[in-house]
């Protein structure tokens, strides 16, 4: 098993600290730029969607590099209700504040309908609770921790 989060301090691999040093030094052109150091630095950016692509069995436009947690959250929650059509959000009072604001945002704007599941006094879930929401009607998203 390998786990990634430590509270979002995950140390890096001493490997990856020394070829990011490395393509830092010789590749630091904006990847959004026409001229050759952006270009080069587009080349490595995708080639690492593609590699990862590779090993998880998913197309390259389904790999999407964001600078943290919050910022994969909101993509990953904005995507899904602008390009999948999701009305209905269920998450719980424990989920991060990262998913809780951007759908308390989110419902303001009547852009999705936001229910929270239920929660035992340990903090698990209310699986009856949960079948109950996603007998509803109409595309829905579950965000739990």
């Amino acid at each position: 098993m390998v786990y990634l989060d430590n509270a979002a301090t995950t140390p890096i691999d001493p490997e990856v600290i020394a070829l990011m040093s490395e393509l830092m030094k010789s590749h630091f052109g904006n990847p959004s730029s026409i001229h050759t150091g952006g270009r080069q630095s587009r080349a490595l950016i995708e080639t690492a969607r593609r590699t990862i692509a590779a090993h998880i069995n998913a197309q390259p436009g389904e790999i999407f590099f964001t600078s943290g947690g919050t910022e994969a959250d909101n993509t990953a929650l904005f995507r899904a209700i602008d390009d999948l059509g999701i009305k209905h959000v269920i998450s719980s009072e424990i989920e991060h504040h990262a998913v809780t604001h951007s759908l308390e945002f989110l419902e303001k704007q009547g852009r999705i309908r936001y229910s929270k599941v239920r929660l035992d006094a340990q903090g698990h879930i209310d699986l009856t609770h949960l079948e109950e929401l996603l007998k509803e009607s109409g595309p829905t998203l579950v965000s739990l921790m």
